[in-house]
């Protein structure tokens, strides 16, 4: 098994996962001595560490000949580079998301991954990929799909050193915050203005405001039940309000502007760089992450409304963040689901046409992180 970014936040908790299970794992990442602390703290003694380069796809498949999967948790530009070389070295794939247009651009490869017996995932974290899996566990048994809403909440207690703090990738929080976030309205894909849609939304932490952002459940959930006749589908989120005011201030300065300046060097490259120089993480993060997914439909009886929550905490040994656990442990468990022959589809899909409901769930849960369903009957 091939864990891409296994050093990474999302990484580590992928590897754990695996590892724990008693695969064993190798574990690429550019850092080569950050992927050795990995290993060694997370990898129960079954790890391999070598570095990689995702931008290089048949010396990547080179790497990872013989692996039975590729579990790609980097950065989502590499995306289709990475996909290329499990194509190459024959292995299974899956990410974490493509923010909707490299998503599409990936199901445009259904066809090259069913001709070598292969199955592709696509963004089978926690939004996009538990997301999509709640979607489908409230769908599916409807005659009827008239909306699929996303949303994404959370609280964080941990104190930090740095001026601003990331959950995840800095560069995919700046692509959210700056890129135009697409929505599925009346039956018709629109582009909405960042940070717009502001709704307050009852999450189990308790009131939050949320904002539509630019995400892969969006680009496959409404042509997944378009048969069903589905006419809303969007992903917000709640921010935390002092980010959102920080990084505002930056993006008003034109500090996330990506045209190169006289230097030849973009505002946004130097930002990002000056971002790897804050002071790094503490080693414990006090976090919660809030999933939830409402779907309005019909039955037999007629109209109703499901909704299902999954709150993530964190782990303590070793240490994991909520975010890190319920982003990297879904990869690694639906990876064990195909190598067992629990999921037989080939081709490229997203979780909801491929991930089978109660044992995903019944895994989240015994993980710690159960789904409560919640059901009301519309007038």
């Amino acid at each position: 098994m091939a864990v891409l970014g296994g050093a990474g936040a999302m990484g580590r908790a992928t590897v754990f996962d695996l590892a724990r299970q008693g695969f064993r794992v190798l574990l690429l990442d550019a850092d080569l001595a950050a992927g050795r602390r990995i290993a060694a703290r997370y990898g129960a003694g079954t790890t391999e560490v070598d570095t990689a380069d995702a931008c290089d796809p048949k010396a990547l498949a080179e790497r990872v000949k013989g692996a039975a999967a590729i579990v790609n948790c980097g950065p989502y530009v590499f995306n289709l580079s990475v996909m290329d070389a499990a194509l190459r070295a024959r292995c299974h794939y899956l990410d974490l998301g493509g923010l909707f247009h490299t998503t599409r651009k990936q199901l445009a490869r259904d066809a090259e991954f069913r001709r070598a017996g292969l199955l592709a995932v696509l963004g089978m974290g926690s939004a996009p990929g538990i997301m999509n899996v709640l979607a489908r566990a409230a769908a599916d048994p409807l005659r009827k799909v008239t909306a699929i809403k996303v949303y994404n909440g959370g609280a964080d207690f941990t104190k930090y050193d740095a001026p601003v703090a990331f959950g995840f990738a800095p560069a995919t929080v700046l692509d959210e915050f700056t890129l135009a976030p697409m929505v599925f309205s009346k039956g018709r894909f629109r582009a909405a203005k960042p940070l717009s849609g502001g709704e307050d939304f009852f999450f189990e932490l308790g009131l939050q405001k949320v904002h539509y952002s630019l995400h892969s459940e969006v680009a496959t959930l409404p042509l997944s039940y378009r048969t069903k006749g589905i006419r809303e589908c969007f992903f917000k989120i709640a921010y935390d309000p002092e980010l959102i005011a920080k990084l505002k201030f930056l993006i008003e300065l034109g500090l996330t502007d990506r045209e190169a300046g006289a230097r030849g060097v973009s505002p946004r490259d130097v930002l990002l760089d000056c971002f790897k120089r804050l002071p790094p993480p503490p080693d414990v993060i006090d976090d919660r992450d809030a999933l939830s997914v409402v779907v309005e439909g019909e039955d037999a009886r007629g109209p109703l409304e499901i909704r299902h929550d999954i709150v993530a905490t964190p782990q303590r040994r070793p240490p994991l963040s909520a975010v890190a656990r319920d982003t990297g442990f879904p990869p690694a468990i639906v990876t064990q689901m195909i190598l067992a022959a629990k999921i037989r589809e080939r081709g490229v899909l997203p979780p909801e046409r491929c991930v089978p409901v109660k044992p995903f769930l019944a895994a989240l849960a015994a993980r710690g992180m159960p789904a409560r369903l919640t059901t009301r009957r519309l007038l």
